[in-house]
């Protein structure tokens, strides 16, 4: 590479050598666009610490519950993502599409909506076609319930400080149990709205069957999170992980509820 004098294209400043001494932009090179470059800067990235960062990060979430909970309150941060972006990850897959698809599995569809009578009702009032705005509610729900369900992780982390008052931790280390708990929560409802989209092939038994393993293994994993990071016995975590489930349980009816409220009025 040559060391002629060019400007940077991000802050305009003037330099010769490899990145910009101002802001550290790297100089541009077009061997960098070349189909072999680009590919191995691929493979880079998914060798990369940060992608073992990632895979390690997702298969403790899955198999060993609480213990990012665990690690992060000891310390031990620097092997994992940060409990919010895997919140955020998670719950924006979720929102995109398993949130719809659930809410169809249980009768909530914008088809479904359209044959209700407020619907109707409204759709007449803004002379508009029952399904476009059972559609336009459908989407707006969605939206809301995903604020709202963020809102209820931070009341999820109220609910477990009252729990487990005694074990003197600030309000920010339930809510980080909060947020790892509820990314697992997402990616488990996803793998159930997966199999209510391959229903046709799979069978509705076999999504029925899904989702009551998704309960059990829901209230499993709680338990067995709530006993590494808290550390009580067998016998009272087994009563504040039921205590904590059926709070979830009203929350998640509560948000989805305020999702299609709100959306039905705003729409």
């Amino acid at each position: 590479m040559s060391n002629e004098l060019i400007t940077c294209p991000n802050c305009e400043a003037s330099f010769e050598s490899k990145f910009c001494p101002d802001c550290g932009q790297k100089r541009i090179d077009k061997h960098e666009f070349a189909v072999g470059h680009f590919f191995g800067h691929i493979v880079h990235e998914f060798t990369h610490l940060d992608s073992n960062k990632i895979i390690r990060t997702f298969v403790d979430l899955v198999i060993k519950p609480g213990r990012l909970t665990f690690d992060y309150l000891a310390g031990r941060k620097g092997k994992y993502i940060n409990p919010i972006r895997v919140y955020l990850t998670v719950s924006a897959i979720y929102f995109l599409f398993a949130w719809g698809a659930l809410a169809t599995a249980g009768g909530g569809s914008a088809q479904d909506n359209s044959s209700r009578q407020f619907v109707i009702e409204m759709a007449k009032r803004k002379n508009v076609e029952p399904t476009v705005l059972a559609e336009k509610i459908q989407d707006k729900a969605g939206k809301y319930a995903g604020t709202f369900r963020f809102a209820s992780v931070l009341i999820s982390g109220l609910f477990l400080m009252l729990l487990f008052r005694s074990s003197g931790r600030y309000y920010v280390e339930h809510l980080i149990f909060s947020l790892h708990f509820y990314s697992f929560d997402f990616l488990a409802k996803t793998v159930v709205a997966l199999v209510f989209l391959t229903e046709t092939y799979t069978g509705h038994t076999t999504f029925i069957v899904a989702r009551v393993l998704y309960y059990v293994l829901a209230f499993v994993y709680l338990l067995f999170a709530l006993k590494l990071v808290y550390g009580l016995s067998n016998g009272k975590t087994a009563i504040r992980a039921v205590a904590q489930s059926a709070f979830e349980f009203v929350l998640f009816i509560v948000v989805n509820a305020l999702g299609f409220v709100f959306a039905t009025f705003l729409a």
